[in-house]
């Protein structure tokens, strides 16, 4: 492997936890310039995050004056982690500067075994806060005063989950059971309970989805997310007029879920 596609395949498996990364970018920090190898980005709880990774694949393990020089980086330009890899090793005293600070020092196969399972679960209880905060947030709206509560629930455009019915105080429940289904969803992933289930908005004749990786699950349920969200500040807005959901929902997932459909062999 030459050095070029090490970072290559780094900055892909960051992309597989849900990383928006980069290879070769500059970044300007308090003190300096600098070319980083990989960038990754990503959002926790919403918290922007930003983690710096060199790359060296050496023949020798890489000493303690590397370790400092990249030290130096993470902090001059606000880094929340710097990783540097090595397929050779660490000397004893770069092991010993990396304590206790936010550089990792890694392989990037051991980066894999010890680190992705961290990376995933930490995503996931983030997307679970947002999902339970938005739970809460809808069943708020009982509890608003009545003319205000009613108002609410008339401008409700999401999915009903019982239709005949035709109460958007009752179809409310299409969104609230889509949102517990994906925390349920996220819950047997961190446990390891794959395939998990995923219901899609949409769904139709109790029809469900085998999701049997991290980033189609996070990919799914973000984007139903950011679904749900549009409508629960459709139903806020006093001045919102006639919506439709389906134009809350992105055009990669409705595009994902066409495709789905019309191979239901896919997962």
């Amino acid at each position: 492997m030459d050095w070029k596609q090490y970072q290559r395949d780094v900055a892909t498996f960051l992309s597989s936890l849900g990383f928006d990364t980069k290879v070769d970018e500059n970044i300007r920090g308090a003190r300096a310039e600098h070319d980083i190898d990989v960038t990754a980005r990503t959002s926790i709880a919403g918290v922007k995050q930003l983690w710096i990774v060199e790359c060296k694949l050496w023949k020798r393990p890489v000493p303690k004056e590397r370790l400092l020089t990249f030290r130096g980086i993470v902090e001059d330009v606000g880094a929340d982690r710097g990783i540097l890899f090595s397929e050779s090793g660490f000397q004893s005293g770069a092991k010993t500067a990396a304590q206790k600070t936010n550089v990792t020092l890694t392989s990037f196969l051991d980066f894999e075994r010890n680190h992705s399972s961290d990376v995933a679960a930490a995503r996931a209880k983030a997307l679970d806060s947002r999902l339970a905060s938005l739970m809460q947030a809808f069943n708020g709206l009982w509890y608003l005063p009545q003319p205000d509560r009613e108002a609410a629930f008339k401008r409700y455009c999401g999915p009903s989950a019982f239709p005949e019915l035709g109460r958007q105080s009752v179809a409310v429940v299409g969104v609230t059971s889509r949102l517990s289904q994906m925390r349920q969803a996220l819950e047997d992933a961190r446990f390891g309970r794959w395939p998990v289930a995923f219901w899609p908005l949409d769904h139709q004749d109790h029809e469900l989805f085998d999701v049997r990786v991290w980033d189609g699950l996070f990919f799914v349920v973000e984007h139903t997310l950011e679904a749900c969200e549009l409508i629960f500040a459709h139903m806020i807005d006093p001045h919102a007029g006639d919506a439709d959901w389906r134009d809350f929902q992105s055009e990669e997932l409705t595009e994902l879920l066409r495709k789905i459909r019309s191979n239901p062999n896919t997962s």
